[in-house]
């Protein structure tokens, strides 16, 4: 019973100074907004690369044999991303658009809004 006492203690210890550093770390200047949206892009790419690159490319141009076969999105196109919201974005890699199956199952929604952030940086 003491054990099981401690235990819980300890979790709950753990769960605060989890918490704590959760809060602190919040974006507190310009600066920090940058490293943090750095940060999803470089998440980003490897996701991207581990689930997207297929179809559409390293590059984003879908110029792949399974991007000619299910005509994959050119994602570096400025003007199609122009008239794309990120969230519009985010919805069509979760739930699937066209040939494109959904990846909801497959990854976070933390994990495809990182691939989207990638996706964004690839625009010519």
């Amino acid at each position: 019973m003491e054990r099981m006492k401690a235990f819980v203690f300890w979790v709950g210890v753990f769960v605060f100074v989890v918490c704590t550093a959760t809060a602190a770390a919040g974006v507190s200047s310009p600066g920090d907004a940058r490293r943090g949206k750095s940060s999803a892009v470089a998440s980003g790419r490897s996701v991207y690369a581990s689930n997207c690159a297929r179809c559409h490319g390293a590059d984003g141009t879908g110029h792949t044999t399974m991007g000619e076969m299910t005509q994959a999105r050119d994602l570096t196109d400025a003007a199609w991303q122009s008239r794309r919201s990120a969230a519009r974005m985010i919805a069509s890699v979760t739930n699937g658009r066209g040939e494109m199956p959904a990846f909801k199952r497959k990854l976070s929604r933390q994990e495809i809004a990182a691939a989207v952030a990638y996706v964004r940086t690839l625009k010519r």
